[in-house]
């Protein structure tokens, strides 16, 4: 099941890459009840870029979502998860939780046992991959999360609609929405399990 979901994920990505699958559409091949997100198999979900920016719209001048949760899961599987991400920038900047510093836009994350990779879809910003980040929070890590500040020695990237980012798992990133902007993004996890039997 595992190797027929990344062959899966590899035939979106390489079909959005050459222009056959649109971004205004996401397709998942396998699919599901919509009210759950859970896939089941012979079912196809779509969801158009209409239908997605009605539900999750931007968010206000402030960095707030009019939703609240940045995460939105569409679909999902033991071994994947697929889910829209709104990456706000904030004016006046905001408490980071996990590490208590003030900062415009949400702290940086790595995850051990999990591969993300992005398919921007609106806004404008850049995304910070790799380094380490200034202060690491606290406390027990649950399931491989990290969460941490900004990060010192990362690769700097613009990114823009359209473009497809890859994170392995044990990669630090953040995204940086620019002033008055939100970073909107479908984000697929691929669960590797490298430090969980």
């Amino acid at each position: 099941m595992k190797r027929s979901c990344l062959v899966l994920l590899t035939g979106i990505l390489a079909g959005y890459a050459l222009g056959n699958i649109k971004p205004i559409a996401i397709l998942v091949a396998q699919s599901a009840r919509e009210s759950s997100g859970k896939l089941a198999d012979g079912e196809a979900m779509v969801f158009t870029n209409e239908q997605l920016e009605k539900m999750y719209p931007p968010a206000d001048k402030s960095g707030q979502l009019p939703s609240g949760n940045p995460t939105t899961n569409l679909a999902w599987e033991p071994n994947y998860r697929l889910a829209l991400m709104r990456r706000a920038h904030f004016d006046p900047p905001q408490k980071n939780e996990a590490t208590g510093e003030t900062m415009p836009y949400a702290g940086s994350e790595m995850h051990e046992n999990k591969a993300q990779i992005y398919l921007m879809r609106g806004g404008t910003g850049s995304l910070g991959l790799g380094g380490k980040p200034m202060k690491e929070r606290p406390g027990p890590i649950v399931d491989g999360q990290h969460g941490g500040s900004e990060l010192t020695g990362a690769r700097d990237v613009r990114v823009k609609a359209g473009d497809i980012v890859v994170i392995p798992p044990n990669t630090w990133h953040i995204a940086r929405p620019d002033p008055g902007q939100t970073l909107t993004y479908a984000m697929c996890h691929v669960e590797s399990r490298r430090t969980i039997p």
